[in-house]
């Protein structure tokens, strides 16, 4: 492989892969703040792995506009926990998915978006924000998802939301188990 390589050369030659019965699904979300200087949007991202196989994810645009980063990260975990809501029911509708199906795990770097989404008060006065609180809160409640810290060096998400070195393009590909065809 040459010494100067884009990001399509590394990606056409690597697959996702699937080891083992799957057992575990969890998923990671982050959130840049202010990607675009035109409309003043933040980016959302998530994966979702199955048994440390990538099975979902997306990279986009934040519909509403948030005035800190902590608010735009709140909102790309609200959007990882509906992908969990759905992915969850699909598992459940499955007949050798494991029932009862405990809850997914969402990991996000963020300790000040994790405070917002286990408090069981809303404060602030933005009310699309204040929506999106009692939708998470729900599905916790309802012991639909867990979210819980990781740190950002460990966020499999980073690559989907911000521009990163190869170097970190490549650990958290192979953290998504995507690996080289064989």
């Amino acid at each position: 492989m040459a010494c100067h390589t884009s990001s399509f050369e590394i990606s056409q030659d690597y697959g996702l892969s699937y080891l083992g019965y799957p057992s575990v699904i969890e998923g990671y979300s982050d959130a840049t703040w202010i990607t675009d200087k035109e409309d003043y949007a933040s980016t959302s991202g998530w994966v979702y792995l199955l048994d440390r196989g990538t099975v979902s994810w997306a990279s986009k645009k934040q519909i509403c506009i948030t005035d800190s980063i902590m608010a735009a990260a709140f909102v790309a975990s609200v959007a990882a926990s509906k992908e969990a809501e759905w992915l969850r029911n699909l598992l459940l509708e499955m007949p050798i998915w494991p029932k009862p199906m405990s809850p997914l795990s969402v990991h996000c770097d963020s300790k000040c978006t994790l405070s917002k989404v286990y408090s069981h008060v809303y404060n602030g006065k933005s009310r699309h924000i204040g929506l999106r609180h009692a939708y998470v809160h729900q599905l916790i409640k309802d012991g639909v998802i867990t979210v819980d810290f990781v740190q950002s060096n460990e966020n499999l998400t980073d690559p989907l939301t911000k521009g990163l070195a190869r170097d970190l393009v490549l650990k958290t590909s192979r953290g998504m188990n995507l690996s080289p065809y064989l």
